[in-house]
């Protein structure tokens, strides 16, 4: 019986023993609930507290049902016979222990979404999707009893008399039924949907909606009064307590095609039709959750299960609260301590009804027509299956540490595979041997591995394991880099200004800098001034890698201009993701860099795993543009006894876009010019300006020209006006 989210992966070709595998020791462990509810149940428990123990035995009782779909709601007689009404073709069953199940009528129906059974053990049946009642007698008579004119009948109770009370779709009545063909329209619920209905300890009738998703108190005027309202779009079950506090069972999302799911406990059932919350893809999130209702209306969470449903719910033992669910589909149990277990799980999607009296408690399911029985008291046995857990690459095993405890036994077997989903290509199960802390895992190399419990019964207590520790070792992968990034003296690689050197990684150089920088959080940041004329020289490269085997990595830089042949190396060996250089001892031209990632450091010499990857091209460029060609001409100025001086002339580089001209006169601030074009994007660049209100006499005119790789050159032309 299977409790899991499904996922298929491609399989893997078998890897030969002479691969070289990693030297350090991994670890699969589970010792949390979460790790065990993603495994399969079968007469086990597991536990809020993050244990597996052995559990009452989870028996299916009926299971082959010709033409049924699924089981939407069930109810019991006093004589202990259990109905069950089914669709896709709204047939009436009766199971007995000890004997196959039974067709009572054939209604000809849709659906059976919903029943109830009176004081003289009259069984009453609502249908959808043309919203009858049905009532089979103690003596087997049937009928069709009431008409209630809407879609679909949802739940039915009875109440005083055997008065019977009609929750129905799509305009949210509810119907009070006094005999056949008598009913009416006891109370408007302004909702779509009445999914639920339960006795109040006080008397009073208890309501759960969709599609807001209110709990509502019908007084016995058929007025309405909102008990709470759960924010999500059902609230699906309802279980009245001991002590009178009041416990729903809501989803976020319909449990069905159009607005409701499938039936529920003592006969619940919701809107949709023949389709019902068979078909919904589950995610990830809390969908939905068992919360305690108080009378003033107060609420608080009892449990959020993985799953995308609750369906079915009812009181259990010692205040507890049972319920059951779909996407996937699992029984659970819950107290007021909010502590919780999974007493049963099954490979359909979904468990639509759930019927607990006295000690016998029945589940049935939808999407494969079963009826579960969980006994009153341990069983003799139990199997608790892990999730098929991916390595991510071929490991082999050691031992595994399996933490028990406990009277009885628990014994150890397992399987390896290719595929996430275990199929004929996996090993079979490696003969099984009994717990005494740690097992030798017997199953061959492989990707994914799962293990199987088996718990037997013995006096004292229960016997119960709390973690699975698995130690493998993967074949060793090389290292992957997933980019290299080059950085120019305009964003050198580090972050702040010149005052700032944040120190998570420092280099020096020969010419007496010291570089500290760190990684951008968002991006290389520029120099904000630009007469940082150190790190004009400074090219860094920063990369991206990882390991497969989550091994520590060791990389080495090499450069290589492009007309040359042979790769030189830049780095010895370095863990940092980053590095720098003093990019004037290299000659004007076009290079790449070449990083070299390897898992050295945590593998034996030769058997370490190498990955290589080169970078894009970039420019280094430490000669200066020419600022050639200056002239300048002479007109009058707008001002009287003052001139006008225009400059002209031309910035040349060989290597590098021309990216600044500005000019100074007389040593005052240098003003930023653009060039004739009106834009910086060649090798050349022709520019004029103009200098305005000189006064009479000589000026020096200083023309500087700066190219992408923060070069600068300086020329100078005297003007003199009169």
């Amino acid at each position: 019986m299977r409790w899991r989210f499904s996922a298929v992966l491609a399989a893997l070709a078998l890897v030969g023993a002479s691969q070289a595998w990693a030297v350090r020791t991994s670890l699969w462990t589970q010792d949390t609930v979460d790790d065990f509810l993603a495994g399969d149940v079968t007469g086990v428990t597991v536990t809020s507290d993050g244990q597996v123990q052995l559990g009452a035995a989870w028996d299916s009782v009926v299971t082959s049902l010709p033409e049924v779909a699924q089981i939407w709601c069930l109810a019991r007689d006093s004589k202990g016979q259990i109905y069950f009404g089914t669709g896709d073709d709204g047939r009436i069953y009766r199971w007995v222990h000890g004997r196959p199940a039974q067709l009572v009528w054939n209604t000809g129906s849709s659906e059976i979404m919903s029943m109830a059974i009176d004081a003289n053990d009259n069984l009453y049946a609502g249908t959808s999707t043309d919203g009858l009642i049905y009532r089979v007698t103690a003596r087997g008579d049937t009928s069709r009893y009431f008409e209630t004119g809407e879609q679909s009948v949802w739940t039915l109770l009875v109440g005083k008399n055997g008065v019977l009370y009609a929750g129905t779709g799509s305009r949210g009545r509810v119907y009070k039924i006094t005999g056949p063909g008598k009913g009416e329209v006891f109370a408007e619920t302004r909702d779509a949907n009445v999914l639920a209905l339960a006795w109040a300890k006080d008397g009073a009738l208890l309501a759960g909606t969709s599609s807001k998703g209110l709990l509502l108190r019908i007084e016995a005027n058929g007025g309405t009064r909102v008990i709470y309202d759960s924010g999500a779009e059902e609230l699906r079950a309802i279980a009245v307590l001991d002590d009178g506090s009041i416990a729903v069972g809501t989803n976020r999302s319909p449990s069905g095609s159009s607005g409701g799911g499938a039936g529920g406990g003592g006969g619940g059932g919701s809107p949709g039709g023949p389709a019902l919350g068979i078909e919904i893809t589950p995610s990830g999130g809390a969908k939905c959750g068992a919360y305690l209702v108080q009378p003033d209306g107060s609420a608080r969470l009892l449990y959020a299960p993985p799953c995308d449903f609750v369906y079915a719910m009812v009181p259990g033992d010692a205040g507890s609260v049972w319920f059951t669910t779909g996407n996937p589909a699992a029984l659970f149990r819950v107290g007021l301590d909010r502590k919780f277990g999974l007493l049963g799980a099954t490979e359909s999607k979904q468990l639509l009804a759930l019927l607990h009296v006295g000690k016998e408690v029945y589940a049935a399911a939808g999407n494969a027509a079963v009826l579960y029985s969980l006994g009153s008291g341990l069983g003799p046995e139990g199997i608790y299956i892990s999730e098929a857990h991916d390595l991510r690459s071929v490991a082999s095993w050691g031992e595994a540490r399996v933490s028990a405890s406990g009277g009885g036994e628990v014994h150890w077997s397992s399987r390896s595979g290719f595929s996430k989903t275990p199929d004929d290509g996996w090993s079979g199960w490696s003969r099984e041997v009994p717990v005494k802390g740690y097992v030798k895992i017997e199953s061959p190399p492989a990707r994914f591995l799962q293990y199987r419990l088996r718990f037997r019964r013995g006096s004292g207590e229960l016997p119960t394991v709390s973690t699975v520790e698995v130690a493998y070792l993967q074949r060793n992968l090389p290292p992957s880099i997933a980019n290299v990034t080059l950085y120019g003296p305009e964003n050198p690689y580090f972050e702040g200004g010149p005052e700032y050197r944040p120190p998570q990684i420092s280099q020096s150089f020969p010419n007496g800098i010291k570089l500290e920088f760190s990684l951008p959080r968002s991006g290389p940041r520029q120099v904000s001034d630009p007469s940082a004329a150190w790190a004009r020289g400074i090219r860094s490269a920063s990369w991206d890698a990882a390991d497969p085997n989550g091994d520590n990595l060791r990389y080495k830089l090499y450069i290589k201009a492009d007309d040359e042949t042979a790769w030189r190396s830049l780095s010895i060996g370095t863990d940092d993701r980053a590095f720098s250089w003093d990019a004037e001892s290299f000659a004007n031209g076009t290079y790449r860099l070449k990083l070299e990632a390897s898992d050295a450091p945590d593998n034996p010499d030769g058997t370490e795993m190498k990955a290589e990857r080169v970078s894009a091209p970039f420019v280094i460029d430490n000669i200066p543009p020419r600022v050639e060609g200056l002239r300048t001409s002479t007109r009058e100025g707008s001002l009287k006894g003052r001139s006008t001086v225009t400059v002209s002339g031309l910035a040349i580089d060989a290597d590098s876009r021309i990216a600044k001209i500005e000019y100074s006169v007389d040593g005052s601030d240098w003003k930023q010019v653009f060039p004739d074009d009106s834009i910086f994007d060649s090798l050349q660049e022709k520019f004029h300006f103009d200098v305005t209100d000189l006064t009479p006499g000589e000026h020096a005119v200083t023309v500087r020209a700066s190219d992408e790789q923060r070069n600068v050159s300086v020329g100078k032309i005297l003007a003199v006006t009169r």
